[in-house]
């Protein structure tokens, strides 16, 4: 199944259900077909408010964060040009006023006329006939003005000036303020808008379509529709469906542009509905960074209320922690229990079935008239949740909370990337380039939901990053945290946060030495400020300012550094007799692993990657066993 028919069948799927037209709080609406919505901003809609009888009762601005809800035209809905088209009901101030533009005017009076006059005797009828008998009225212009600014303004066109509460003149053009009307007391004691009413939609849905013309076969649906080549636009005026009107990009081939692409008008709104839908969306939404999107669904759990998120996986739910979400160089992990994947990429209740179908795609906004579709899948649920926990498996690690704890967790995108290409800012790693983001973003997506490993490239600059400590003097503890998880099962190798004493490789155990020779010094500066709490000092140590050519030359740079710590191995020695026992028993055993191999040509090759294991590994050996011994004594 393609995107569109995907969406296509989610509408469908939606209807059934009765998940469109549903106005519940904030919400986002899944649309009526042929209906738009407009948000207020406190400023840019009027609310007219009727009698029973029709007739005017007061005028209010909407206040700011409402939504309303309209029906609109294949013309009117993408309007532009010297002559727009007219909405059927709710438009534009200038509408509403011959003065303006008569011709306007007429088409506006002509069109819902024409949908009156189609209405069945009834209560929608009934609602129709007052709002147009209102709008007929001489004085329905004073009147709204009347309601807003008082008896004393003066008026030019649709230019009002009054005086404010301080008696200061002030000028606004209502021009392009748009109209909503309701009527008290319509049903009962309720009151009805045009926003609220559905069966008004409904009526409107049944109007258009009993006057559709130049039927064909829709591409998407495959049934008898009217074919359009008028399209909603989504993020702004950009569209997903469109086809160029320069003849020169498909004469040759087909006479006209529908004969390339042909799609329903019923089925270009249901799929573009769908689309804001999801996009507005807060569950099934996700920015990408520039103007690209990620939007996934359901078949059983259309808004993702689920909140399966594989873009930002999280566990502190799980946990008591005091966790600030600000501060991304700490890191959450599932307990055993909790271990399935649900625990950490599914935020709310599993609300959709292993057999149900989900779908990911990735949109962006490739200029203001063209949005692109750069990745779409279905896959089913089983599968999804297998491609999530072996994502969740191979790449979490076990770093400490501000707690003192280790628990596992998965980094997210964001974390990924940032960490892989940002740079050190003082209270971010972060990436400017949006473009490049989006495309990094789009690779891990990829690469997740196929069930692929994370991209190569990211791979080996992480390998590149862990060497280059001095580059991350604030958030070097996040590059190595992502960069742990992130190579930990590469190249058919696996590293565990416990110490390998076994391990003999050259790179793990010039590593565990840099991590003896930044303890020492460390241990040293603990003894000089013993209030410190035993963390580790701010000062750099010279395992840290030398990194970058040890691990370019670690045989030749070993020996500068046991040189430049004797003097704090010295007073460790004798103020921490213990400690220095512990890092010199740990020293020999590593000094004894590395003599068979100082013979070797390429002892003083540049280390790989498994050297910040080792060197991972060691300090945690070291404050896990001082820990401890600590509790024993």
């Amino acid at each position: 199944m393609d995107f569109f028919t995907s969406l296509l069948k989610a509408y469908e799927k939606a209807e059934e259900i009765g998940l469109v037209d549903q106005q519940s709080g904030d919400n986002p609406v899944l649309l009526p077909i042929y209906h738009t919505s407009l948000k207020s901003n406190g400023k840019n809609i009027i609310a007219v408010k009727l009698d029973q009888d029709g007739s005017f009762y007061k005028a209010e601005f909407m206040s700011d964060n409402q939504t309303i809800i309209f029906p609109v035209t294949a013309n009117s809905v993408a309007r532009s040009g010297s002559n727009p088209a007219p909405h059927p009901l709710v438009d534009k101030f200038s509408y509403y006023i011959p003065e303006v533009s008569q011709s306007q005017y007429d088409d506006f009076h002509k069109q819902l006329a024409s949908w009156i006059a189609y209405c069945e005797e009834g209560r929608v009828k009934e609602f129709l006939i007052k709002i147009q008998h209102s709008i007929l009225q001489t004085d329905f212009l004073s009147s709204i003005l009347q309601s807003l600014y008082g008896e004393h303004y003066q008026r030019e066109g649709l230019k009002i000036t009054y005086s404010d509460s301080d008696g200061k003149n002030k000028t606004v053009d209502l021009s392009a303020y748009f109209l909503e009307f309701s009527i008290l007391r319509f049903n009962g004691f309720k009151d009805e808008s045009v926003t609220s009413y559905k069966e008004l939609h409904q009526s409107y849905i049944s109007f258009v379509r009993a006057n559709q013309d130049n039927l064909g076969i829709c591409n998407i649906s495959g049934r008898t529709e009217q074919i359009t080549n008028k399209h909603r636009g989504l993020m702004g005026n950009a569209k997903i469906i469109s086809v160029s009107n320069k003849g020169e990009a498909y004469k040759g081939r087909f006479k006209e542009r529908e004969d390339v692409f042909s799609v329903g008008y019923e089925t270009s709104e249901k799929i573009h509905l769908m689309i804001k839908y999801l996009l507005e969306n807060k569950n099934s939404s996700t920015w990408l960074g520039s103007s690209q999107y990620l939007i996934n669904w359901f078949s059983d759990d259309l808004a993702n209320e689920s909140q399966l998120d594989i873009v930002k996986p999280v566990f502190n739910e799980l946990f008591e922690d005091d966790i600030d979400q600000k501060d991304s160089s700490v890191f959450l992990k599932p307990n055993q229990v909790n271990k399935k994947i649900r625990s950490s990429f599914i935020k709310g209740r599993k609300l959709f079935g292993n057999d149900a179908t989900y779908y990911v795609a990735i949109l962006n906004k490739t200029s203001n008239g063209r949005i692109a579709l750069k990745y779409f899948r279905q896959l089913q649920v089983s599968q999804l949740l297998k491609n999530l926990e072996s994502w969740q498996e191979n790449y979490s690690w076990e770093p400490k909370t501000k707690v003192e704890n280790y628990k596992f967790r998965t980094p997210t995108f964001s974390e990924i990337i940032n960490a892989t290409y940002g740079v050190d800012r003082e209270q971010y790693l972060e990436l400017d380039n949006d473009s490049f983001k989006s495309d990094q973003y789009q690779q891990l997506v990829t690469a997740l939901i196929d069930g692929n490993p994370v991209p190569s490239t990211i791979v080996k600059k992480l390998e590149t990053n862990i060497k280059q400590r001095q580059k991350y003097p604030n958030h070097w503890s996040q590059v190595q945290q992502i960069s742990l998880a992130i190579l930990h099962k590469q190249y058919g190798r696996e590293f565990k946060p416990m110490l390998d004493h076994e391990n003999t490789n050259r790179s793990y155990l010039f590593g565990r030495l840099l991590a003896i020779f930044e303890l020492m010094e460390l241990k040293k500066y603990e003894i000089e400020n013993p209030n410190k709490d035993k963390k580790e000092s701010n000062r750099i140590t010279n395992a840290e300012r030398y990194w970058n050519a040890y691990t370019s030359q670690p045989a030749k740079l070993m020996m500068n550094l046991v040189n430049k710590i004797k003097p704090y191995e010295e007073a460790v020695k004798l103020n921490a007799h213990g400690i220095f026992h512990k890092l010199d028993k740990e020293r020999a055993e590593i000094v004894q692993l590395l003599s068979p191999l100082m013979a070797k040509k390429d002892i003083n090759d540049p280390l790989d990657y498994q050297f910040i294991f080792g060197y991972y590994a060691e300090k945690q050996f070291f404050y896990t066993k001082q820990e401890k011994n600590e509790s024993e004594e």
